[in-house]
């Protein structure tokens, strides 16, 4: 007797299938998502039906594509023996370019010699060669599209040019400041709190017994934090066809000027605005003994008078003396000739009561034009900071002064740098600062 065959079970092969399904679009969403792409596309997979195995390989290659979008350039590895010959060509280019923006800040290398001349399109052809695409009958367009969007050097020789320039016209800037002010480094955003030291307690004799007694330091707290300031700026495949070198040596020359013009402001705004300090008083007032009661003109006496005042500071006991000693004379640009010939080494006055002091003679002079805006007439000293705390001025750490990112373009079809500022400054105490509001 022949035994017949039994129908397929066809809930069975139903919730196989169920279940494949739901692996497939799993599998999909999850691959997606810990590969950071975009939802839409692992639907598009989902509704197209297409395999656990194709997707893969089509996120594969999603994920290859989003890379070259966002480019980022890591440290090449030179092998033992010398440089790697990209680099060394990429900084070759660089420096031709560097040239034609400032023959006498960037020097003609030997290297560079064979690109000189050459124009933006002309080096992103050979940049593309170098990477091995044929630009044979491209257009100009062309050339620029994939000068940008390719894996030649030509986006690494923009932003190194652009870095450069950016970073000298901010290394260039005057900062005069700096002379009284005292650098850190911020590990992070967060306040940072400034204790402003008082004296130390004086030393008492020591009995026959051998007890030393003990003392505390004396502080009053101050605080601020570290704030990012940025823009951005693009080059453009139009800026390589119309050989625009402008675009990114001026550009961002100027923009590293206005970054460290922005420090100057920051820094000299407190100076003008004479902010509250920690405990409710403004930082140049009465009752900190630093700021002069009747404005006087600069002249040996009221000179004089400040240091005097400055000298005769105490600790936060009111008590002990601290003797601080002015090291700079600050004006405001109208008082710049006069703070010179105050401080002039070789005058020879005529009658012994016009001799300047050699004490006064050894301040160094600063002027800064920001203070004319808020008096012509005003006039500062301030000690130096390894005496004691005046105006604290900090940089995130490992982010000192200007900093610039570059990427391939998302709104712009180009290169978009961006140039970034993490700084932040504060009167830390007012004892090393005096002020007479001038006559």
């Amino acid at each position: 007797m022949t035994m017949m065959s039994l129908p397929p079970d066809t809930e069975a092969v139903a919730t196989r299938a169920r279940e494949a399904e739901r692996d497939r679009v799993s599998t999909i969403y999850d691959l997606t998502g810990r590969l950071n792409l975009e939802r839409s596309f692992a639907e598009d997979l989902v509704k197209r039906g297409v395999s656990v195995d194709e997707s893969r390989r089509l996120i594969l290659d999603q994920v290859a594509a989003k890379s070259d979008e966002t480019r980022t350039f890591p440290h090449v590895s030179v092998p033992l023996g010398g440089r790697d010959e990209r680099i060394t060509r990429r900084d070759a280019v660089a420096n031709a370019l560097l040239h034609r923006y400032s023959p006498t800040l960037f020097p003609l290398e030997d290297a560079a010699r064979q690109y000189r001349g050459m124009t933006l399109l002309e080096l992103a052809r050979e940049s593309l060669g170098n990477a091995g695409v044929n630009t044979r009958g491209l257009s100009r367009d062309e050339v620029a599209t994939r000068a940008l969007h390719s894996t030649s050097d030509f986006p690494e020789i923009l932003s190194a040019v652009t870095n450069k320039t950016l970073r000298q016209a901010y290394d260039a800037y005057p900062r005069t400041f700096a002379l009284f002010c005292r650098q850190v480094l911020a590990t992070d955003f967060k306040s940072m709190h400034r204790v402003q030291l008082g004296e130390a307690p004086q030393l008492l004799e020591v009995g026959e017994s051998g007890e030393f007694k003990r003392g505390t330091l004396g502080e009053s707290k101050e605080s601020y934090k570290v704030k990012t300031y940025g823009r951005v700026v693009a080059i453009t495949r139009q800026t390589l066809i119309n050989d625009d070198l402008d675009a990114f040596t001026r550009i961002p020359a100027m923009y590293g000027n206005s970054i460290a013009q922005l420090e100057s402001d920051v820094v000299w705004g407190i100076i003008t605005a004479n902010p509250a300090m920690a405990d409710g008083n403004a930082l140049f007032h009465t009752t900190h003994k630093n700021l002069a009661g009747t404005g006087a003109a600069l002249d040996v006496g009221s000179v004089g008078a400040a240091r005097a005042a400055m000298a005769k500071q105490t600790g936060l006991d009111k008590k002990t003396v601290l003797n601080v000693r002015p090291a700079f004379l600050i004006v405001p640009a109208s008082l710049e000739l006069k703070a010179e010939q105050l401080v002039a080494q070789n005058l020879v006055p005529a009658a012994t009561s016009s001799v300047v002091p050699q004490s006064i003679r050894t301040l160094a002079p600063i002027s800064e034009p920001r203070l004319d805006a808020a008096s012509e007439t005003a006039w500062y000293l301030a000690a130096s900071p390894n005496q004691i705390d005046t105006i604290e001025y900090a940089y995130l750490e490992g982010q000192q002064g200007a900093y610039i990112e570059t990427r391939n373009g998302f709104d712009v079809d180009g290169v978009e740098i961006k140039c970034r500022l993490d700084f932040g400054a504060k009167a830390i105490d007012w004892r090393g600062l005096y002020k007479n509001p001038g006559a």
